[in-house]
């Protein structure tokens, strides 16, 4: 076994109950959905929109405590995987941003070809308000048609938005229980059901996540 996939399967396992509580205790943290992923299998995508910092562990707590389901692995930015160390070992996957999407793909076409689960924000950042809409990117779309994977919606509903910074920001306001996580897991699909093929072509691939994006809002 990658000693860093043991690393990383031994640390999420350690960190879950942890967080559970946590996050049972401090927020109104609440899960629907989660048969949904009997559909999915062992490996697939888990495609979710961004709001806040603390997103990452929200779906990770948000999965059932399985053993098929740890690791799960996560495009991190490039600037948090390079600043914060330890990132790798949590199962982070550098973004690689600004380089072509053969490029930047590749570790988690491999993760999933492993049989492994990804994680991917299609907006690539947290969304910061409707004045600042992001467009989804085409790398899910490019992720999901090479590794022929099941795409999960996840749709991420809470009042943290952006108010929790990397660096502790209201983090002491969340103790007092004001905040409240709601997690949706939405039909797993795959990609080719989007726009009725596999995308090709970079409109397409566009299409096709905007597509991935618009069934994880539709998640209820």
């Amino acid at each position: 076994m990658n000693m860093r996939r043991h690393v990383t399967k031994v640390l999420q396992m350690s960190f879950y109950l942890p967080f559970f509580f946590l996050f049972r205790t401090f927020l109104n943290f609440k899960v629907k959905g989660a048969d949904n992923l009997k559909e999915a299998g062992t490996s697939f995508i888990l495609a979710v929109n961004h709001v806040s910092y603390l997103d990452p562990i929200s779906v990770f707590v948000a999965l059932p405590f399985r053993l098929k389901y740890i690791p799960l692995f996560y495009v991190a930015s490039d600037y948090f995987y390079k600043i914060l160390f330890f990132y790798r070992f949590i199962g982070a996957v550098r973004a690689r941003m600004g380089r072509d999407l053969e490029l930047s793909s590749r570790p988690l076409i491999e993760k999933l070809d492993q049989g492994e689960r990804v994680v991917i924000f299609p907006e690539g950042g947290i969304n910061r308000g409707v004045s600042i809409k992001r467009r989804p990117r085409r790398g899910i779309s490019y992720v999901a048609a090479k590794s022929n994977k099941l795409i999960v919606p996840l749709k991420i509903v809470s009042n943290l938005d952006d108010t929790v910074s990397v660096l502790g920001g209201t983090i002491i306001d969340i103790l007092t229980g004001k905040h409240w996580v709601k997690m949706v897991f939405g039909k797993p699909f795959k990609i080719d059901e989007t726009i009725g093929k596999i995308p090709e072509s970079l409109s397409e691939l566009r299409k096709a996540s905007e597509g991935v994006f618009e069934r994880i809002m539709m998640a209820k």
